[in-house]
């Protein structure tokens, strides 16, 4: 769940979706960026997560975990791996490092969730009357256009650009079936954009491209499809 953040218990972003959703897991696989590629402490960043479940809910934060210390690739001395796997296997959790890009590690952790998976009882939920499974409001999405950038906006659209890591092909094959799901396009052409035309989704700008069917991200992720 990359949308969740610190202040999630509190509603912090899209907070209690995130948590709401999470509770439905029988099993928690915690990712962390072992390498801290991004300046941050992961050890530290276990502990906020944590938190923030805790916070919510203690029955949440006492399901079973299993840690995936992700980008072993781009840690240059082994010792900081070790720190790591020291500090989460004393507090009793299972460690494994992975890498997502070569698919290292990927095998021996999957093996671990399964075998736990197979010990754990499904989640129990109390029964509601009424479940909804779908509703579509009226005005679901709104549309503003200021000299040729045709900026989207709507709940659906805002939990789809946090839950997506424009960096990943993966996130971004499912960023694009949702986009078509939603009909974005469709809306996009009757407001008028035009081939070029740049698309804001919240702060994610890419130029549109009826002829391809997606376009391209600009920034960071320049050149990749979404």
């Amino acid at each position: 769940i990359p949308g969740l953040i610190e202040g999630a218990s509190e509603g912090t972003g899209l907070g209690y979706e995130f948590l709401r959703h999470v509770e439905r897991s029988k099993v928690l696989i915690h990712v962390l960026d072992a390498a801290g590629s991004e300046g941050r402490d992961p050890y530290k960043d276990f502990h906020i997560i944590n938190n923030e479940l805790e916070i919510y809910s203690p029955a949440l934060a006492a399901k079973k975990q299993i840690v995936a210390a992700n980008k072993i690739d781009l840690i240059a001395e082994s010792n900081i791996l070790q720190e790591l796997r020291r500090k989460i296997e004393a507090e009793g959790y299972q460690f494994f490092p992975i890498c997502t890009l070569t698919g290292e590690g990927i095998n021996p952790l999957l093996d671990a969730v399964w075998k736990i998976l197979q010990e754990t009882p499904a989640v129990e939920f109390a029964p509601t009357e009424t479940t909804i499974i779908y509703e579509s409001p009226k005005n679901e999405f709104i549309i503003e256009q200021d000299q040729g950038v045709f900026s989207i906006k709507g709940k659906r659209v805002e939990k789809l650009i946090a839950m997506t890591d424009f960096d990943n092909p993966v996130s971004l094959r499912r960023f694009e079936r949702a986009w078509k799901f939603m009909g974005l396009d469709k809306l996009l052409k009757k407001e008028g954009i035009q081939e070029g035309d740049t698309v804001n989704l919240y702060g994610v700008e890419f130029s549109f491209s009826d002829k391809k069917g997606c376009s391209d991200i600009p920034g960071e992720s320049e050149g990749k499809s979404c």
